[in-house]
């Protein structure tokens, strides 16, 4: 059997026999001549000539003509409009508006036939009876939405200037208007709210109910006795993240330490998904790398534009060595960060370093790269008509040249592993120098391609030609929107 609820069992324990009710029925009015012409036709009805029934509410017992009564009803044969108030004496707030903005809740009378002006307890108890379901139909405890449903009236007080709820039996557009100062909400959206909200209670009390009864047998049981009885997993009810994300109508905002468990959740989930939804997996995929990507592409961007030092770009490319892949046509992998290439006297003096040391995935076949600074000068003095290398170009290109050198002399006593997957070999060492901006001019921009690929074996690329080749497969692997094809006249109809 159902507990009481404690206003219940205090009203009960009343001894004055309120709260009290007071009727103020509308007086008859003169009558028109079509008035008593439909009289005289037998469509009289006496609801026609009769102003509103007011009904007003008193926690304490009062004369009928003295003040403090509180209206809390409104009735004629068209609708009834609820004043909801606080129905307590002892409550500081008592006689005021129950809600904050939503003074009155006007119910259409279609949806049932048109109302009945009640004149004693027992009418007003009967017509509040036809009242939609969430609303309170005792007006003992104030009239108004049941408690549980509380939030619609929340989420209503945020709508400046809305002072009225209009319930209706309307479909379409008007289950959902706002108009002046009024709000229409059609019964069946009513409905489907009340359920929603009913259904998240319940399914919040079993969770309650789990949690308690996993927390005490952890604290007792498990306590007592680790080895008869095990941990429990917390059991997650089904589709409990998929409801809590569709709730709203927008991605919701996680906070760092749930980005992080989701994460975590994710990974540890990709088996299960490569069975039941490898689609979902692969897109999880291809959307987690273009954003990665897009993200690695702003570093690059603002490192450009801040004028990062040298030592900055070494380490952010050694970070991501995936940027280095775009000075090759092939697949290639790191095998060094700064590798000694040989070199070394008997004294152990002279040996020289490559700032990167890559090899093709395929072959094996090594690449040295030499990184200089974004801000180095490509070109130097003009020299009649054309520019001469600068002398940062050029010593790069030699530096470079040189390490291959002494890289393909001493290749057989820098490699010792067995292991054939790992082998590399000097076949044709590739070697790259990353360098500076391209020229603005047109001048300094041929001049710098006339003596880049005037270069035998050594390929010279800018930073920002390296943003570019990003952004490029930034640019392809970002979905495009569909195409919107014009309709076809009779003219381009081929018979």
């Amino acid at each position: 059997m159902p507990s009481m609820r404690p206003s219940q069992y205090a009203m009960q324990q009343r001894a004055d026999g309120g709260p009290f009710l007071r009727f103020d029925n509308g007086e008859a009015r003169g009558l028109s001549e079509e008035e008593l012409e439909a009289i005289e036709s037998g469509e009289y009805n006496e609801n026609d000539f009769r102003g509103p029934t007011h009904v007003y509410y008193s926690d304490v017992p009062l004369p009928n003509n003295a003040p403090g009564w509180h209206l809390i009803l409104m009735v004629t044969p068209d609708y009834a409009t609820i004043y909801p108030i606080i129905a307590r004496s002892e409550n500081s707030e008592y006689g005021k508006p129950k809600y904050d903005n939503i003074k009155s809740i006007v119910v259409t009378a279609p949806l049932y036939g048109d109302y009945t002006y009640p004149t004693d307890q027992d009418e007003l108890d009967a017509l509040l009876g036809l009242l939609p379901a969430g609303l309170t139909k005792d007006w003992r405890y104030g009239l108004g939405f049941h408690y549980e449903y509380r939030y619609i009236l929340q989420a209503l007080n945020d709508l400046e200037g809305v002072d009225t709820l209009i319930l209706h039996g309307g479909p379409g557009n008007s289950d959902a208007k706002i108009k002046g100062n009024e709000f229409y909400l059609g019964v069946e959206r009513l409905e489907r709210l009340r359920r929603s909200l009913d259904r998240l209670t319940q399914r919040h009390q079993r969770e309650t109910t789990a949690d308690k009864k996993l927390v005490c047998y952890t604290g007792l049981l498990h306590k007592a006795d680790p080895q008869l009885h095990p941990p429990r997993e917390r059991k997650l009810p089904s589709d409990l993240l998929a409801n809590l994300v569709t709730l709203g109508s927008v991605a919701p905002r996680l906070s760092s330490k749930d980005q992080k468990q989701v994460a975590k959740l994710a990974q540890q989930s990709v088996p299960a998904l490569a069975k039941s939804a490898p689609k979902t997996l692969y897109q999880l995929k291809s959307e987690i790398e273009l954003i990665t990507l897009g993200e690695l592409i702003e570093v690059y961007r603002r490192m450009l534009e801040s004028n990062a030092s040298e030592s900055k770009w070494q380490s952010f490319l050694s970070e991501h060595p995936f940027v280095l892949d775009m000075a090759f046509g092939y697949p290639v992998k790191m095998i060094s960060e700064q590798p000694y290439v040989g070199g070394k006297n008997l004294r152990g003096q002279g040996g020289q370093y490559s700032d990167f040391l890559m090899a093709a995935k395929a072959t094996g076949n090594l690449a040295l790269i030499e990184i200089k600074h974004p801000g180095q000068d490509l070109l130097g003095k003009a020299y009649r008509k054309t520019f001469v290398p600068s002398y940062e170009l050029s010593g790069s290109v030699a530096q470079v040249i040189s390490q291959r050198s002494v890289l393909q002399k001493s290749i057989s006593n820098l490699t010792d592993t067995d292991d054939h997957d790992e082998r590399v070999y000097a076949h044709a060492v590739a070697a790259i120098v990353i360098i500076g901006r391209t020229p603005s001019k047109i001048g300094e921009q041929r001049a710098f391609e006339q003596y880049r690929n005037s270069l035998k074996d050594v390929l010279v690329i800018t930073f920002d030609e390296m943003l570019g080749r990003l952004e490029g497969i930034h640019q392809a692997l970002t979905p495009k929107p569909p195409v919107a094809h014009l309709p076809l006249s009779d003219e381009d109809l081929p018979f």
